[in-house]
């Protein structure tokens, strides 16, 4: 678990709760700094662990992913931090107690899902650069805690007005490279975005054993704000529109592939699941059906 996150419940009561009524050991470890989700499920799963939880944010949960990514031991999200977007992919319940509740009975259900790989560093959600670093790192702990998710549409429009335009050259499986003025590139291995019903495509699958790049222009910056906008309440919403998702698809170039080179002039920083820890040139890689979660 990471001590840290934005949500306050009382954690270790509830999981006690639910798994000594159902008849379930289980222990508890705590993050205390970088890459320790990482060592902890490999020791969790050196030890004979059935299931490895994890409770906090989409940062804590890739950690912990990371340390299972190749076995057969299945994740547990606790969703437990500001945007739980993992969480959402996979249809997991916010509420911790209903989360508990997946390994409660006597059978559980998992799934395989497809991992993202950029270098050393792996993703289950993806990697961006341009706008994203810079929204990721304005949205502090401090904002997450006093707004939770409009921290990041408060850091993003802040992001938008300083315009941060490059050359990009983006090489596509080998086959194909496109070059252009942008303001944005995105890798996704999942397509949720965390504003309400926003997805960067519908056809965007975890398991689909391909990666969606996303290519934003400058042009589309306006038509980003107003969706976003829509989607977090900021614009009134037609009573009469019954659509049951909108598509952010058509404001973006967009490819599906297997492997992806980016380079980009100037040198740009690279958010991975939440966290700038890169810079360009990069390749990204998809790793299908790498990881089981419990769903």
């Amino acid at each position: 678990m990471n001590p840290a996150p934005a949500k306050r419940t009382p954690l270790l009561a509830t999981l006690n709760t639910h798994f000594r009524n159902a008849g379930i050991r289980w222990g508890v470890s705590i993050t205390q700094g970088e890459h320790d989700g990482v060592a902890l499920a490999k020791k969790a799963v050196d030890e004979g662990a059935d299931v490895v939880g994890v409770y906090g944010g989409d940062g804590t949960v890739m950690e912990v992913a990371s340390g299972l990514i190749g076995t057969d031991v299945p994740l547990l999200i606790l969703p437990g931090g500001t945007g739980n977007l993992v969480a959402a992919e996979l249809r997991i319940s916010n509420h911790l107690e209903r989360a508990c509740q997946l390994v409660c009975g006597e059978t559980y259900r998992t799934r395989k899902i497809d991992v993202g790989q950029m270098g050393e560093h792996y993703f289950l959600l993806r990697v961006g650069c341009g706008i994203e670093p810079g929204v990721v790192q304005d949205a502090t702990r401090e904002l997450k805690n006093q707004f939770g998710k409009w921290a990041y549409v408060f850091a993003g429009i802040k992001r938008l007005q300083e315009n941060p335009v490059a050359d990009y050259e983006i090489r596509l499986d080998d086959r194909e490279t496109f070059r252009a003025k942008g303001v944005a590139c995105v890798v996704a291995n999942a397509g949720t975005v965390g504003l309400g019903r926003l997805t960067l495509a519908p056809s965007v699958d975890v398991d689909d054993g391909k990666l969606d790049v996303f290519f934003l222009k400058k042009a589309n910056l306006e038509g980003i704000v107003q969706l976003a906008g829509k989607m977090m309440g900021l614009a009134p919403r037609d009573p009469e529109d019954v659509t049951p998702g909108l598509d952010a698809s058509q404001l973006v170039n967009h490819w599906h592939v297997k492997t992806v080179s980016i380079h980009s002039d100037p040198v740009l920083d690279i958010q991975v699941d939440g966290d700038v820890i890169a810079k360009t040139p990069q390749t990204v890689g998809i790793l299908p059906s790498a990881l089981t979660v419990v769903v």
